[in-house]
């Protein structure tokens, strides 16, 4: 964390130390919590770990809270890339993991969003390639309904699907919703006044050519045209921006954050990318502007938010 005595608190870029890539950032009962891959040879690690925050400037490492040693149809590698969401039905939290590079998706469950997670029905939630989809990136939105939809998919496709109430099946046929030649991986879905931003990470996650595009859509299945980019690589400050998630800071009308990753300058080992955090902000169109990647972060929250 950056301490600034001559102004508010900021987070600093990393937000805590250690490679850590693919950030998933939830605000659940007061705190917030973050779900990373760990990275530093992201092909051997066979766990999960959470942070988590009061306020986003001060993290604390909870823990391993899901090891493939107690997912028995799981491999014992390639722990990538997880989401959680808290179901509106029964309260629990759900965690979506990949398990092996490709070897399927797997839904764990939890009363607490700091885990402990167990593997919630002994075997894949998803285990084949839908469309041709590779079982890989997770994420569960939460619509304001209540209904959850699965996004997924690497291998150049992009599939959603509905969950059931229970958040451990599906309730129709994974839907191909890829929306454009150069999507790779890494979806996530964020709702704002009634339109759906659909975001995705192109280029290749190991160099400088992966960054973050949007589209938008009325309804969760798109179709999402490419509308511009959000993250990508500045030279001075860092490379390989990429595999984001993006949070309403509660109690705001219009406060947004995202969480990436991205590998430190000077740093060439594919696996060395650290989590960050910045301001996100929508413009007067709806859009989105490209976020400036920084060294300082954002403001500490709760606290003053500018």
């Amino acid at each position: 964390m950056t301490q600034n005595t001559a102004g508010p608190r900021m987070s600093g870029n990393p937000l805590f130390p250690g490679w850590y890539a693919d950030p998933e950032l939830h605000f659940f009962e007061g705190r917030y919590y973050l779900y990373p891959t760990s990275s530093a040879d992201p092909f051997a690690t066979a766990s999960f770990e959470c942070w988590s925050s009061a306020d986003l400037t001060d993290w604390r490492n909870e823990g391993v809270i899901l090891s493939f040693a107690d997912v028995p149809w799981s491999t014992n590698y390639a722990a990538w890339a997880p989401s959680c969401a808290q179901s509106p039905h029964d309260g629990k939290y759900y965690f979506y993991f990949s398990a092996g590079d490709g070897a399927g998706l797997g839904v764990a469950v939890s009363d607490s969003p700091a885990g402990p997670f167990r593997d919630a029905i002994g075997r894949p939630l998803v285990g084949y390639y839908p469309h041709g989809a590779q079982p890989i990136d997770a994420h569960c939105f939460v619509d304001d309904d209540g209904q959850a939809y699965l996004y997924f998919g690497g291998h150049g496709v992009c599939v959603v699907a509905p969950l059931t109430r229970t958040f451990c099946a599906i309730n129709r046929d994974f839907r191909n919703i890829t929306p454009s030649p150069d999507y790779v991986e890494g979806p996530f879905m964020v709702k704002r006044r009634g339109f759906y931003y659909l975001m995705w990470s192109e280029g290749g996650w190991g160099d400088s050519s992966y960054r973050v595009t949007y589209g938008v859509a009325d309804n969760p299945y798109g179709p999402f045209e490419p509308k511009g980019r959000v993250l990508e690589t500045q030279p001075e400050i860092a490379s390989s921006a990429g595999h984001h998630s993006v949070l309403k800071l509660p109690g705001t009308d219009d406060g947004w954050v995202i969480c990436y990753h991205r590998r430190p300058l000077g740093e060439t080992a594919a696996g060395h990318r650290v989590s960050c955090l910045e301001k996100l902000e929508f413009l007067d169109d709806d859009s989105i502007a490209p976020v400036r990647l920084t060294h300082e972060g954002v403001t500490a929250y709760p606290g003053s938010w500018a």
